[in-house]
């Protein structure tokens, strides 16, 4: 059985293993260019949590077992297509014509050629490593001057090699990050709902010319909004609720609900922010909300649909919208499109500009029908057909 077919089957049998021992298990036991092994790898890779692949870098760096290397740099590309980027992965042995570690291309068009360094214990060619960008595919539609080059290492002691590329010819081409750094990245994505904030981090991994600190700044700023904003979200009480049947603490129950919907989907789901998942082939694209039941007669659910992550879904072919309705066991798995053709009906909130901020998507129980609650002049809509079985 696959890797990535073990774990839709058993994760357990994914996550009490070791790295090495799956690498054993898969394909020929060994990864190698063009082989199963690698194959699986990177199909598994491509549906785990973060978390997950955070735990395997640990481990990639303490135990250093054969190929460790080359599994690094397999998750470093990973983590550059969770990231937003179209990541083509390069040769884990360089031969002629072949030989960088990957290759990131962000929305805008730029490339980065990316090389994975587990230790930077000896000197890395530089030349050698700008000489890569000769081997950039000519539909990418950009010249080897325009390639940038981030050199992911996993040890924290980079003075000397900072120093290094200070001192070549390459200096403004060149840019390093641990490991661990492009995970929090990643991790600092999966926490935020605002498409500005990833385009922010795809810039920051791009050389730039910092003597003017704006785009740091930016993206600090950002990430600051974002957070207060979803904190205020959490903490409002909309008009059409009651403030003494508010509940006492947000819902979470996000962990019992997503392996739902990936046993009705028939594949796994990737965490891509805050309240997005994709499948793995980024075929599907879904929000997930939770809630709470409200001990009130007009309203037992609410849930607020934020411009952006309507935005977001508007913008995939096959997106949907699910929303756990008080518990792991009742959950609405509806089409976007759907949703999109009703949002009219539904009761906004403004932000300081005057544009809608977020949509008052509310859900009432009624036996065992669910109706959409819409304004008064008009009907509400049975959703019980949405319920996944």
């Amino acid at each position: 059985m696959a890797l990535k077919d073990l774990w839709m089957s058993d994760r357990s049998q994914i996550t009490k293993k070791r790295v090495a021992q799956l690498i054993a298990f898969a394909g020929e036991g060994k990864l190698r260019d063009g082989k199963a092994t690698s194959r699986e790898l990177r199909e598994l890779l491509a549906v785990v949590p973060s978390e997950l692949i955070g735990e395997w870098i640990d481990e990639c760096l303490d135990a250093r077992f054969t190929d460790f290397g080359l599994v690094l740099q397999d998750i470093v590309n990973e983590i550059g297509r969770r990231l937003s980027f179209r990541v083509m992965h390069g040769v884990y042995r360089g031969q002629p014509g072949e030989a960088f570690d990957g290759l990131w291309q962000a929305p805008g068009g730029h490339v980065i050629l990316v090389e994975s360094k587990s230790s930077t214990s000896y000197a890395i060619n530089l030349t050698r490593i700008a000489g890569y960008r000769k081997q950039i595919p000519s539909t990418m539609g950009v010249s080897p001057e325009q390639v940038s080059i981030l050199v992911v290492v996993g040890t924290e002691d980079t003075d000397e090699l900072e120093a290094q590329v200070r001192g070549s010819r390459y200096a403004w081409d060149v840019r390093l990050l641990g490991m661990k750094s492009l995970l929090r990245l990643l991790r600092l994505k999966e926490t935020l709902d605002d498409p500005n904030v990833e385009r922010q981090i795809q810039e920051i991994l791009v050389p730039q010319e910092f003597t003017r600190l704006d785009r740091i700044v930016d993206l600090v700023f950002a990430t600051s909004e974002e957070t207060r904003s979803v904190a205020e979200e959490e903490l409002q009480e909309p008009a059409v609720r009651d403030e003494e049947q508010r509940p006492s603490s947000p819902a979470s129950f996000h962990a019992e609900v997503i392996p739902r919907l990936e046993r009705h989907l028939g594949g796994s789901l990737v965490k891509r922010s805050r309240i997005t998942w994709v499948s793995a082939d980024d075929a599907i694209l879904l929000s997930c909300q939770v809630s709470k039941e409200f001990d009130r007669t007009d309203m037992h659910y609410w849930f607020g649909l934020k411009r952006a992550t309507k935005e977001t879904l508007a913008r995939h072919d096959n997106s949907f919208c699910a929303f756990g309705l008080g518990c792991s066991d009742r959950v609405l798995l509806m089409p976007f499109r759907w949703l999109a053709e009703h949002l009219p009906d539904l009761y906004t909130s403004p932000d300081k500009d005057g544009n809608v901020r977020h949509w008052h998507v509310r859900f009432l129980r009624v036996n065992k029908r669910i109706e959409l609650l819409t304004c008064p002049d008009k009907d509400n809509c049975d959703v019980t057909e949405f319920l996944v079985p």
